[in-house]
């Protein structure tokens, strides 16, 4: 089977989830590709793993030939096909025209992409997120006269919901990440939750098999945080809670990641003292995370709900730090307490809360063998819901049940 996997941005530092399915579909014995609305990233961290993709990967420029010209063509030849795209487009997007105005930048690219589908005789089109990649991918298999799915993974269905119940009602399937959206998406009028298919995001079946935690805390209580240095993950409630940790405790911190708000963040450890005990290094290609948690004794995800609404689904990290057998604290928001289910699998906290996220520490702290028996139940969890190869086996026969 032929996939074409549409994605915004490419090569993105964050979205390994996405890549490591295109890897599966591939090591499936399908031929998987993937096409990126947005201009190729340039100087952006390419994981060991994806090497083979960027190869793989394409787009077409804004302004190209490939683009304008498949744009005039489909004017003479599908006039009333391009009227209605272009009609739904400017109606769905009537309080939103900025992106509305982004979509009707790509809708050149998107027909040229149906096309070029239709030439390489392409067999199902994902998108991989609700928003833009879902609407690429509508537009894309329309043209192409094939079916497309796609996925809803958190702030792609909570930010906006333009033209999504009608990209669901012409999809194959809607592939969830959670529950939480399932419940979500089927609070939307018109949404046919019939198409809804709960297939997790995972990590590698490898991960399982690495050694857990250390067996004790000699020295410093090792607390770890990856992931972008925005909003919604809340990273300045962790340092307010490592600020707030008793001064008898003996702790260091990694902060591994980039984004806007480093140098803020930054600037308030050295405002509270930590700048010696709190080291920021920045991003780091997914190898070098996985020899992070081999020497952490704590994972910290503090999400929180961000600009416009935007929320986390559930993060790869937390999956990451619970496959290592880490103890997790992590935030009780969207999807992530169907895996960190307080004093189960994990520790939850409540979004903002620097004050029961320096108390989870301390309780980690103080009874690591109770912390290391609920990180061993969260570790089970994540191999009997959350292993990449067989989440990405799932979704590909979703792909297949389309063509037969």
């Amino acid at each position: 089977m032929k996939i074409l996997v549409v994605v915004s941005e490419f090569p993105k530092i964050t979205e390994t989830f996405a890549y490591r399915n295109v890897v599966e579909y591939e090591h499936l014995g399908h031929d998987a590709r993937i096409f990126h609305i947005k201009p190729f990233r340039d100087g952006e961290i390419v994981h060991d793993f994806m090497t083979g993709l960027v190869d793989r990967a394409f787009t077409y420029g804004y302004g190209s030939s490939k683009a304008l010209g498949t744009l005039m063509m489909e004017a003479v030849t599908g006039p009333r096909r391009l009227g209605r795209l272009l009609t739904k487009i400017v109606r769905e997007h009537r309080s939103e025209p900025k992106r509305g105005l982004a979509v009707l930048l790509f809708l050149p690219k998107a027909l040229a992409v149906g096309r070029w589908c239709s030439r390489e005789g392409v067999d199902h089109i994902h998108g991989e997120f609700a928003g833009h990649p879902a609407t690429a991918a509508m537009i894309a298999a329309e043209v192409a006269g094939i079916p497309f799915s796609f996925s809803a993974h958190a702030n792609d269905i909570v930010v906006s919901q333009a033209l999504l119940v009608e990209k669901a009602q012409k999809a194959a399937f809607v592939r969830s990440i959670s529950r939480y959206n399932i419940s979500f998406l089927n609070e939307l009028r018109g949404f046919p939750t019939d198409k809804l298919r709960l297939v997790r995001c995972g990590v590698t079946r490898s991960l399982l098999e690495k050694d857990g935690p250390p067996p004790s805390i000699n020295g410093p209580l090792r607390i770890l945080y990856v992931g972008s240095l925005i909003k919604k993950k809340g990273v300045n409630y962790l340092i307010d809670a490592l600020a707030a940790l008793p001064a008898e405790l003996n702790w260091t911190a990694r902060i591994i990641g980039g984004g806007d708000l480093a140098d803020e963040l930054s600037a308030q450890a050295y405002a509270l003292g930590l700048e010696d005990r709190i080291q920021f290094e920045g991003p780091q290609p997914a190898e070098a995370v996985a020899k992070a948690f081999e020497n952490t004794h704590v994972a910290v995800v503090p999400s929180i709900v961000g600009s416009q609404g935007r929320i986390e689904g559930i993060p790869v990290v937390v999956m990451e730090a619970l496959a290592h057998g880490i103890p997790v604290i992590a935030s009780a928001l969207s999807g992530i307490p169907e895996l960190v289910e307080d004093g189960v699998t994990g520790y939850l906290t409540q979004p903002e809360d620097s004050k029961a996220i320096s108390e989870a520490i301390q309780k980690i702290a103080a009874d690591w063998n109770g912390a290391a028996t609920i990180a061993a139940r969260g570790r089970d969890r994540v191999a009997s819901e959350y292993v990449v190869e067989d989440n990405a086996r799932k979704l590909a026969a979703l792909m297949e049940e389309t063509v037969k």
